[in-house]
């Protein structure tokens, strides 16, 4: 066991001791703030403190409570994605006997030269273990009506644990090292490029991307006064982001602040060119100065561009991206399991691993997300920010049993599968933290309906 470890069973034995669990989305979102830090680590397997604090979520989830979740078309879809995955990751090793796959041992780069045997490994068992327990924590929150203060806390502790990591290596010593660097996946030295409390720089920036567009959209709809610390984290973000120098950074940021333009833009229009004016001075502004500094700025992106293009790290995630591409044809678009093939892009890995039923199953998932939303000013943020997250693993990311993809589904979910938990608790539930003022109230006049 970890220092980390210890520390987090004595806590949750505390949580449980004195009664109270109430505090455990708290202990839950610093523990997904810190996703790539082991609590456990045996024979080389390391199991993140998420999943241990997510033990104590699934036993709470299973005790009796007052109320139950609504139905809903959506938990319809998250029952049946769960229930394939598991079927396909148990029949695929006899359906697909002997076809190579790419494991997580041993790395990408020799794993494209050398794949392995498809077979039931503790990689497989523990990417089952990990999808079960997030998929309960993520019910747990809801239900808790918690999952908003959840992934927040997880942003907040993600990126400014990054910052303060960074501050220490170049300064006074990596003191934060031997309590965060305790798996065995560890890719790049932290004085060479920031990667804070991550395994790698590309992480960090599939992290910090959905966390600066998370505060940033938490400042836009926040009260005005409190504004500022959502401005702050939003900055701090983007400095860990740039500071990564990832390619995952940059390909990724160009597509999620593209696409923010265009519904910007779109949004001004349908409203009759409300914020017109905005736009214009916003691309005066630009244009001058990208006129006056254009090689300044470019400079350091061509040179990252040049240096990924070609080298061995490119090689290898895109020929591991291929020879998946190659995969999802020979098992005929059913997958090889979860943990059975792990490429380089998450929009490869779903398909290839629990196979093209189990990717649209995710799709609509993530679709009901963002439009369970779309009515709640107060939830924008969480979807914004699912959307960026997907974003980011597409490009360099194939992690399903990311801690805060699931926060941020969960979080999305709350005005639907709510209701029902409302209706039965009163007024208490609808002041939830979960749920904006105005979805309560009109969650609440829905059901005594």
């Amino acid at each position: 066991m970890t220092i980390l470890g210890a520390v987090l069973a004595l806590v949750l034995a505390g949580l449980v001791v004195t009664r109270r669990t109430a505090w455990l989305p708290i202990v839950l979102g610093v523990t997904a703030g810190l996703p790539y830090s082991a609590a456990v680590s045996v024979g080389g397997n390391s199991v993140p403190l998420f999943f241990v604090a997510g033990l104590l979520a699934v036993v709470l989830l299973l005790a009796p409570a007052p109320g139950a979740l609504a139905p809903h078309w959506t938990r319809v879809v998250l029952v049946c994605f769960v229930a394939w995955s598991l079927l396909i990751t148990v029949a695929a090793p006899w359906f697909f006997r002997g076809i190579r796959v790419l494991s997580s041992r041993g790395g990408v780069d020799l794993q494209v030269l050398d794949p392995d045997t498809l077979a039931f490994t503790a990689s497989t068992a523990g990417q089952v273990a990990y999808v079960l327990i997030a998929v309960a924590v993520l019910l747990y929150l809801v239900r808790a009506g918690a999952a908003l203060t959840t992934v927040t806390v997880a942003f907040a502790v993600g990126t400014v644990g990054t910052t303060l990591r960074g501050i220490m290596v170049v300064s006074s010593g990596d003191l934060l090292g031997p309590l965060m660097d305790t798996t065995n996946a560890i890719y790049a030295d932290p004085g060479t490029r920031l990667r804070g409390v991550f395994n790698e720089p590309s992480e960090l920036a599939a992290f910090s991307l959905p966390a600066a567009v998370f505060f940033a959209m938490m400042a836009s709809t926040g009260v005005r006064r409190r504004r500022w610390p959502w401005w702050l984290l939003a900055l701090t973000a983007c400095a860990n982001l740039l500071q990564a120098a990832s390619g995952v950074a940059v390909v990724a940021s160009g597509v999620v602040v593209s696409a923010g333009i265009v519904v910007l833009l779109v949004r001004s229009l349908v409203l009759g060119g409300v914020g017109v004016q905005w736009f214009v001075l916003g691309g005066l502004a630009a244009a001058f100065v990208l006129i006056g500094w254009w090689s300044e700025l470019t400079a350091p992106i061509v040179e990252l561009v040049d240096d990924k293009i070609g080298s061995q790290s490119w090689n290898a995630r895109t020929g591991a991206d291929v020879f998946s591409l190659q995969l999802i044809g020979q098992t005929g678009g059913l997958g090889v399991g979860l943990g059975g093939n792990r490429p380089s892009s998450f929009a490869v890995a779903l398909p290839s691993t629990i196979g093209v039923p189990g990717t649209v199953l995710f799709l609509l998932l993530v679709v009901g997300a963002v439009l369970a939303t779309r009515t709640d000013r107060g939830l924008l943020p969480a979807s914004v920010s699912l959307v960026a997250l997907l974003i980011a693993k597409s490009v360099g990311n194939p992690d399903l049993s990311t801690p805060v993809l699931w926060l941020l589904i969960g979080v999305c979910f709350v005005p639907l599968w709510r209701r029902a938990l409302i209706h039965d608790a009163g007024p208490a539930a609808a002041a939830s933290t979960a749920v904006s003022p105005a979805t309560a109230a009109r969650l609440l006049t829905r059901t005594e309906s």
